[in-house]
């Protein structure tokens, strides 16, 4: 399969992030007896969904991990507990895209908030250009796994679900796209990437 167009994720495929870091973070600033949060790609209280759909402030999340996780301290030290997942973009990666963006149009999709955004912006920056658009989930209302997301780029695009391939790191989200007609690619290694690249770029999927 030779796609026309290509939908990236960001964390996990171009971006490297550790949920037990926010667990650990998260555990340091709890102080009553709670139970202990968890956080993976699978697993993830109520609140977090609703940050990463946008319907509630950066303070009200917190505030709400305040209550229903019994987190104590300054919204500042539970934003930098929040962030402390975020590594860095893998190397390579922009390199990579530049490649791709020879043959491809290309766009990032991604489950994120506004605190993440707002604390890798200026390391992604030249990540975040060699993409055509980006959507994310805070700003549009919706997130992967959900169809809504995925066709809201398609639409935007004006690209086809069969003629597009949607690499990601999650099995829900790889799912989802593919009950949609999308292509995919669930990626179990972040090491794969670039085998996948080279694939595209030689002959197709």
């Amino acid at each position: 399969m030779i796609p026309k167009n290509l939908i990236f994720d960001l964390g996990g495929v171009l971006y490297d992030i550790d949920y037990e870091c926010v667990e650990r973070g998260f555990a340091q600033l709890q102080t009553r007896n709670v139970t202990t949060v968890r956080y993976t790609r699978q697993v993830q209280p109520e609140v977090f969904t609703q940050y990463e759909i946008g319907a509630i402030s950066s303070s009200v999340f917190c505030e709400g991990l305040r209550r229903e996780i019994g987190l104590e301290g300054t919204d500042e030290a539970i934003a930098t507990a929040w962030n402390s997942m975020l590594l860095g973009v893998f190397p390579g990666r922009i390199e990579m895209l530049e490649r791709l963006k020879t043959r491809f149009p290309a766009v990032l999709l991604s489950n994120t908030n506004e605190l993440h955004i707002n604390y890798v912006q200026h390391q992604c920056r030249e990540l975040f250009a060699q993409f055509d658009r980006l959507f994310l989930s805070y700003q549009m209302g919706f997130r992967k796994p959900q169809p809504a997301i995925f066709y809201a780029v398609l639409d935007t695009m004006g690209w086809k679900a069969e003629e597009t391939l949607f690499v990601d790191d999650s099995s829900q989200h790889i799912h989802a796209a593919q009950s949609l007609g999308i292509h995919t690619v669930w990626l179990q290694s972040p090491d794969a990437l670039e085998y996948v690249a080279e694939q595209l770029l030689a002959d197709g999927i």
